[in-house]
């Protein structure tokens, strides 16, 4: 019987689905800040070879999601209150370079679609069964949120270091748990609302105000989690 042809598994492939792994686990935090990644477990684990390991976390160390320490191994990368900061200021300059072309690419279905989402978050935090639910459904959402925003730029390389930057953003997020995170949520959408109408409306100077004004008040609040919950591990 003859066997039918297949394709050798590239090595390229192998590297990427293990620094797939790895960089989830890194941003949920199934690997916490500061511990070592055994790389000899990881290849067990995996069922692979040290190389795409390697390979993964020299991608990983680029990201500036591991840091590799001579003579004592990689370490998931530790990030201080500046280094949410810096990354928050990015993404805000990111995403109001975005507005100015995002009027122009966005279609009458673009902001519909968003509206919708914005309604969707909103029902989801309303019928979601604990409040922990919620604020996963929502955050996932506002994700998506700002992520289309950007699309609508047009712009790749754009695109591609907002993608890098939601990585860090992620790692911030996941381990807060913020009392008044609900309180914030009417605000939050009062915003999102002002941010549709200036694309709907093609005004690419009320966009970036609108805009402007939602991130500084979201990166304040998550700044302000941030502290409250280094204090909280302090006293622990």
């Amino acid at each position: 019987m003859e066997v039918a042809q297949l394709s050798a598994i590239k090595t390229e492939r192998v590297t990427d689905t293990v620094y797939q792994v790895l960089r989830e686990r890194i941003i949920e935090r199934v690997f916490p800040a500061g511990s070592k990644i055994n790389v000899d477990e990881v290849a067990r684990q995996m069922n692979v070879s040290r190389t795409p390991v390697h390979e993964a976390l020299s991608a990983l160390a680029a990201d500036g999601l591991v840091e590799v320490r001579p003579r004592r191994g990689t370490f998931v990368a530790e990030f201080t209150e500046r280094d949410y900061a810096e990354t928050l200021d990015l993404r805000r300059a990111l995403e109001l370079l975005a507005a100015e072309s995002a009027c122009d690419y966005a279609s009458d279905q673009d902001v519909a679609e968003l509206g919708d989402l914005v309604a969707r978050m909103n029902r989801a935090v309303t019928d979601a069964e604990s409040v922990a639910e919620a604020a996963r459904l929502h955050n996932a959402m506002n994700v998506e949120f700002h992520m289309r925003l950007v699309n609508l730029s047009d712009n790749r390389r754009l695109i591609a270091m907002y993608g890098d930057l939601r990585a860090h953003m992620k790692i911030a997020r996941a381990h807060l748990d913020a009392s008044d995170w609900l309180d914030r949520v009417p605000v939050e959408t009062r915003e999102h609302q002002s941010i549709i109408e200036a694309l709907k409306q093609r005004d690419v100077d009320a966009l970036k105000l609108a805009l402007d004004n939602h991130l500084r008040r979201s990166a304040a609040s998550l700044i302000d989690d941030i502290r409250q919950s280094e204090g909280r591990g302090r006293e622990g």
